[in-house]
């Protein structure tokens, strides 16, 4: 059976460019490269550090400097959202309802920022709670949600948390290769990303510091990463997100491009089930990813049913598939049990075809087709 993967948004295949960049450093005899080290051989590994980290910080338009490496955007998130819990104790700490978990759960001591229908951060909203006793000390809203692809306003946000002397967090994993992002224009002071969602290899992310003075650390020991994140870096893992990094950014436009592939597989599925719904249709979305529900099925029964048909797609982030419960995106858009429990993502990448999708389209509506028949019966 040919499979199709169609949940870039998890993880995207490696692209060849990272898998040569690990290669070379994997490769390398006699030598760990450890680019803590003063002699030669760690005079390379720190060449492979710094090109990496140059490669990283032209996607988001910084300076090399601002970039410090870490094991994956989870660590990252955990690190801006922990040192602010830390340092700041009595001071209030703001996150859109949408967040990925990596950022929810890292304390319980955070207020809740409301969402539209479409899953846009409510500035008003957000206005009210920044203007309340007290301040905050933080707000932490993501680029792009990682299950219906909406975009937020960032400007919007960082225009009303300087009003109010907060911080701001973003959360850019999604939107890192999708759509042009520059931390002084978004106004966002601390951005976190991840290697593996851009076609790098898991077990590398960065966290890009914009020049607020405040510098997050969650791992203490040696001096590595200019004493923001300490423990040997991880060489091969960086020097695949740089060339994946890299290549992101060359290729943004391919990406873009993609728009039209998934604006007519939205039409297809509809064609094929006039009932299902579309989520955030009507506001800007990452070209790559569509979420959409079929009322009256579990989305856990659709994954099966499709996987068997040999197509990957998703009930929503990676890290919460197969939940029992709805999807908290959903949820606080305001969609009903019935709607949130049955909510599919695609989400295209790099290597997709034309033909992937043509393939999703003839198993999704021989699935349904089943499905309507055992429910007819």
């Amino acid at each position: 059976m040919d499979r199709i993967y169609l949940d870039y948004n998890a993880s995207a295949p490696l692209r060849p460019v990272a898998r040569r960049a690990m290669l070379e450093v994997l490769d390398r005899e006699r030598a760990t490269l450890n680019a803590s080290s003063v002699h030669y051989f760690g005079r390379e590994g720190r060449k492979i550090l710094e090109e990496a980290r140059g490669k990283v910080a032209s996607l988001v338009g910084v300076p090399a400097a601002q970039v410090v490496f870490a094991s994956g955007a989870t660590e990252a998130n955990n690190t801006v959202i922990q040192h602010f819990s830390r340092h700041y104790p009595l001071k209030r700490i703001l996150i859109s309802a949408i967040e990925h978990p990596s950022v929810l759960k890292v304390e319980s001591n955070h207020e809740l920022i409301p969402v539209t229908g479409e899953g846009l951060v409510d500035l008003d909203a957000l206005e009210n709670l920044l203007s309340e006793d007290g301040g905050a000390v933080l707000v932490s809203v993501m680029a792009v949600n990682n299950e219906t692809g909406a975009i937020q306003n960032l400007a919007g946000v960082s225009a009303l948390a300087r009003k109010y002397g907060a911080f701001v967090h973003s959360d850019a994993v999604q939107a890192a290769g999708r759509i042009p992002l520059n931390i002084s224009e978004m106004g966002v002071d601390f951005l976190t990303l991840s290697s593996h969602k851009i076609g790098g290899p898991p077990g590398a992310g960065a966290l890009v510091m914009g020049l607020c003075g405040e510098t997050p650390t969650l791992i203490f020991g040696g001096g590595q990463e200019r004493g923001a994140r300490a423990g040997t870096e991880n060489l091969p893992a960086i020097a695949g997100f740089g060339a994946a990094a890299q290549e992101s950014l060359e290729r943004m436009n391919h990406y873009q491009a993609l728009g039209s592939w998934r604006d007519r597989l939205e039409q297809d599925i509809l064609k094929a089930t006039p009932d299902a719904v579309i989520h955030a249709k009507d506001v800007a979305r990452v070209a790559n990813t569509s979420l959409f529900s079929l009322p009256g099925v579990s989305s856990e029964t659709l994954l099966m049913a499709l996987d068997l048909e040999g197509v990957a797609i998703s009930n929503g982030a990676a890290c919460s598939s197969g939940r029992v419960e709805p999807s908290h995106v959903l949820t606080a858009m305001g969609a009903s049990r019935e709607i949130a429990s049955s909510a599919l993502r695609i989400s295209l990448g790099w290597a997709t075809k034309e033909s992937d999708l043509t393939a999703f389209i003839n198993a999704w509506t021989k699935v349904c087709a089943r499905l309507n028949r055992n429910h007819s019966a």
